[in-house]
């Protein structure tokens, strides 16, 4: 029951002033009108509720007023099913009973002051008068979680721009860059010449330089109108008496920062980079200034042009720095996971082939197949390898040694492109994961009915194979038996199923998020404590409905519709599951260079703004629901 202390807001002009500042920094008060938001603050009463006393719950049916928590934390109760009731905390600054008052029906959930409680009350016919006078505030109440998760993505969308920009900037250097070889000239060159050199190769500048190629000047299209053409000067005299000097230039190892600011500082166009004093290449302004100096085609073309595994290596940089900046663009992380496992996947694909050409193999004799989130298409900017390989039954013992050491060199190679090594040694090098297809049959009957902790890692990890380079026909012999074994063996699936149990979603037993200390840091592990789960969860229905599609989110979508729930549920779980995987990149993101991948998706809690807590509590209350599906569904 609320208590007597009630206080109507309107008497106190300054205490509607100060807290009309402090709404406004959070949605929806936000975008709203200053005199909208002063409307809410005048028409509502603030209330004290003593600890354990019950604010809201269904039995009060329909509410009569909004609430927002001014102080203190409340605690909510909502009933899942018969059995199961889920605990969540509501935080200052938040709102509760908006479904309910819109729709003008009782609370589903029941809400108690965990500790002292300050509320603003805004009563029933305040709240249907602000829905009239302020748009952003009736389009924040109709769609609440959406609103704040766009909020969130936008911030996050600002975040990842602004690093992205600034790490480009700072950490790659000249060298980094695709520089093009410039047209040189000694100083005695007729200018006559010089142009026709420029108008033939197409360019807008041509470099002067010494005999031991150290530059010393720079004739550019800017340069002609001025100093050849209104000059009237003679175009057989030498380029000298026209090239800009002295020139500025800066050595291959210099920040693009450095360049990006001599460039701006001295006004100029074009510099020379150069390599103990030699000029390597020219970089003009719009190299440096270009956040879209990288593409999907040109990292792909760079791909299958390159002829040793440095190149590659260098093409792996560039994908990272290519995602970073779709990111600061706003794009999805289903979009930009895509995007990353089609580029390493062309790159493992060019990788085999160069070490190929090293190794007694033929390529009608095996598979090369990628699990996990590779297989999946779904690999995040720090990732491990997780390969295979199915061989035909006709290679004899010692030419599986051939294709082991050939394995082996593949490996290796990845990992001087920046993909680890498992630590679990799930690798194609490995003999456990390098069999004859009639020997993979085996072992996949042996997973399935055996259901060992072993049995379990090993299968939860292989059934998102998907081959890669190869003879393809080899794998799909496997693939339709476990489709057709998993669907065949509920014990199996109730295995998977008691397995996945094992996966803790971070919500403490009142339904706040729960952290743990790394290093002295307080942070939530994204992927083992949230993707992981949603993961299992899509995988598991999949083999058990004989669903064949791979992705995540296909998975997600097809269970929704093969069980027949509605339509919402399949977009939520979709939702909560591309939520954490930008929560992922990001957690990536903020790692410093060379950070073990182990860590990669660790996010510390204080990067988290206040509505990015809101939306990952929320998010993690879908894990927890998905987990009790789950649960009722296939564990015994």
């Amino acid at each position: 029951m609320m208590t007597d202390n009630n206080t109507k807001l309107s008497s106190s002009q300054s205490l509607v002033k100060n807290l009309a500042q402090q709404l406004m920094a959070e949605l929806p008060f936000s975008a709203m009108q200053v005199h909208d938001v002063n409307f809410f603050i005048k028409s509502s009463q603030e209330a004290y509720f003593a600890p354990g006393e019950v604010i809201l719950a269904p039995d009060n049916g329909v509410p009569k007023y909004l609430y927002l928590l001014r102080q203190g934390t409340v605690l909510g109760k909502r009933v899942v099913s018969k059995n199961q009731i889920v605990d969540f905390e509501v935080e200052a600054g938040q709102l509760f009973s908006v479904g309910a008052i819109l729709t003008k029906r009782a609370v589903s959930s029941s809400y108690s002051a965990r500790g002292d409680c300050f509320c603003l009350l805004l009563p029933e016919d305040a709240f249907d008068e602000l829905n009239i006078k302020s748009p952003p505030f009736l389009d924040f109440i109709k769609n609440h979680f959406k609103t704040i998760l766009q909020k969130s993505q936008d911030d996050m969308r600002m975040s990842f721009a602004s690093q992205a920009y600034a790490s480009q900037l700072h950490h790659n250097t000249l060298g980094s860059l695709p520089l093009r070889p410039p047209i040189m000239v000694l100083p005695n060159h007729p200018i006559k010449e010089a142009l026709e050199m420029m108008d033939k190769n197409e360019i807008g500048s041509i470099l002067v330089t010494d005999e031991s190629q150290q530059p010393l000047g720079i004739l550019t299209r800017h340069d002609i109108l001025k100093r050849i053409v209104l000059s009237q000067i003679d175009l057989s005299k030498p380029i000298a008496d026209v090239m800009s000097k002295p020139i500025q230039s800066l050595e291959f190892d210099h920040s693009i920062e450095e360049a990006s600011h001599l460039m701006l500082d001295k006004k100029i166009r074009h510099l020379p980079v150069l390599k103990n004093g030699k000029v390597i290449g020219l970089v003009s302004e719009r190299d440096l200034f270009s956040l879209q100096r990288f593409s999907t085609s040109n990292i792909s073309s760079a791909i299958r042009a390159a002829t040793e595994i440095k190149t590659l290596a260098q093409c792996a940089k560039n994908i990272r720095s290519y995602a970073e900046n779709l990111l600061g663009q706003g794009v999805s992380g289903q979009r930009l996971t895509s995007m990353i496992s089609y580029l390493n996947d062309l790159l493992t694909e060019h990788v085999i082939r160069l070490i190929m050409h090293q190794h007694p193999v033929d390529a009608k004799k095996f598979v090369w197949f990628a699990m996990g989130s590779e297989g999946r298409g779904e690999q995040t900017i720090s990732t491990d390898q997780d390969n295979g390989m199915v061989l035909a039954d006709d290679l004899t013992d010692e030419e599986m040694k051939a294709y082991l050491t050939f394995a082996k060199a593949v490996n290796e190679a990845l990992d001087a492109c920046g993909f680890p090594l498992c630590k679990g040694n799930v690798m194609a090098s490995n003999p456990y994961y390098a069999m004859r297809q009639k020997e993979w049959l085996k072992r996949c009957a042996e997973w399935i009915n055996g259901g060992t902790p072993q049995d379990l890692l090993d299968a939860s990890i292989f059934f998102d194979f998907r081959g890669l380079f190869g003879e393809q026909t080899l794998l799909e012999p496997v693939k339709e038996f476990v489709k057709q074994a998993a669907q065949d063996s509920p014990r199996f699936i109730s295995f998977l199923a008691t397995n996945a149990m094992s996966w803790h979603v971070p919500l403490t037993l009142f339904g706040s998020i729960d952290t743990k200390e790394v290093d002295g840091v307080e942070v939530i592990d994204i992927k083992v404590n949230g993707t992981a789960l949603i993961v299992d969860f899509a995988r598991i229905y999949a083999l058990a409905l004989g669903i064949e599609v791979r992705g995540t989110e296909e998975r997600l979508l097809a269970i929704a519709k093969a069980k027949q729930y509605d339509e919402q549920k399949g977009k939520d779980w979709v939702a909560a599951f591309n939520y954490l995987q930008m929560l992922r990149l990001k957690a990536q993101l903020l790692q410093p260079a060379g950070q073990s991948y182990l860590k990669a998706n660790q996010l510390p809690f204080d990067s988290l703004s206040p509505v990015d807590r809101i939306v990952l509590k929320a998010t993690f209350n879908v894990c927890q629901s998905m987990q009790q599906r789950l649960k009722l569904d296939y564990v015994r």
